[in-house]
C-alpha cells in the first residue's frame, strides 16, 4: 500500500501543496519574479505528474485528490493574493470563486441526493483552468518585468471572466440536469415498488 501512495508523481504532487504557501508569501513580500518562476514550475509540474502517473502505471486515488487539491490551492492563493495586491481586478476574483464554488456545492448536493459522485471535467472547464493559470502566469511575468502587459491587460481580464462565468453556467447546467435524471429514477422505481 505504502509503495502505492509514496510514489514519485505524488511526491511532485505533494511538492506542488507545498510551494502553495511559498508563492503566497513571495507575492505579499512583493518578490514578482521568485513568485513567477515557482508558480511557473509548481504549474507544469501538474503535467508532469499526470504523465509520470500514467507513463508508470502509478495511478492511485489519492494521487487524484491530492492533484486537485493541489491545483485548486495554487489558482485561488495566487489569484487572492495578486487581487489583494491589486493587480487582478475583484470582478475577475469574484466570477473565479464563484464558478469555483458552484462546482463544489453542485457535487456536494448530487452527492447527498444520489449517494455517489462522478465528475467528468468538461472541455469549457479545461478551458478555464488553463485560462485562469495562463491569466495567474502573465500578471506575474508582467510584474516581474519579464514581459510588457499594458495593452493587453484588460483583453485578458475580460476573456477569462467570460470563460469563468460560461464554464460555471455550464456546471449549474450540469448538476441540474443530473439532479432530475436521478430524481425521476427514484420516483420511477418508487412507481415499480407499488405494483
Amino acid at each position: 500500500m505504502s509503495e502505492r501512495v509514496f510514489n514519485l508523481p505524488n511526491i511532485i504532487t505533494l511538492l506542488r501543496i507545498a510551494a502553495v504557501p511559498v508563492v503566497g508569501w513571495l507575492i505579499l513580500q512583493q518578490r514578482w519574479e521568485a513568485a513567477c518562476w515557482l508558480f511557473l514550475a509548481a504549474a507544469v509540474s501538474d503535467g508532469i505528474d499526470g504523465l509520470l502517473a500514467r507513463w508508470l502505471n502509478q495511478m492511485t486515488q489519492l494521487g487524484a485528490a491530492l492533484d486537485t487539491v493541489a491545483d485548486k490551492a495554487l489558482g485561488v492563493v495566487t489569484l487572492v493574493m495578486l487581487t489583494q495586491a491589486g493587480a487582478i481586478p475583484l470582478w475577475v476574483t469574484l466570477a473565479i470563486l464563484l464558478r469555483d464554488s458552484v462546482i463544489v456545492l453542485g457535487a456536494l448536493s448530487y452527492r447527498g441526493l444520489a449517494g455517489h459522485l462522478e465528475i467528468h471535467p468538461t472541455w469549457l472547464g479545461k478551458t478555464h483552468m488553463f485560462a485562469e493559470f495562463s491569466l495567474l502566469a502573465l500578471v506575474l511575468g508582467g510584474l516581474a518585468g519579464l514581459l510588457a502587459l499594458d495593452d493587453w491587460r484588460l483583453p485578458l481580464f475580460v476573456t477569462v471572466f467570460v470563460i469563468a462565468v460560461a464554464s460555471g453556467m455550464q456546471y449549474v447546467w450540469i448538476w441540474g440536469a443530473k439532479a432530475r435524471r436521478e430524481r425521476g429514477a427514484a420516483r420511477l422505481s418508487h412507481t415499480d415498488g407499488l405494483h
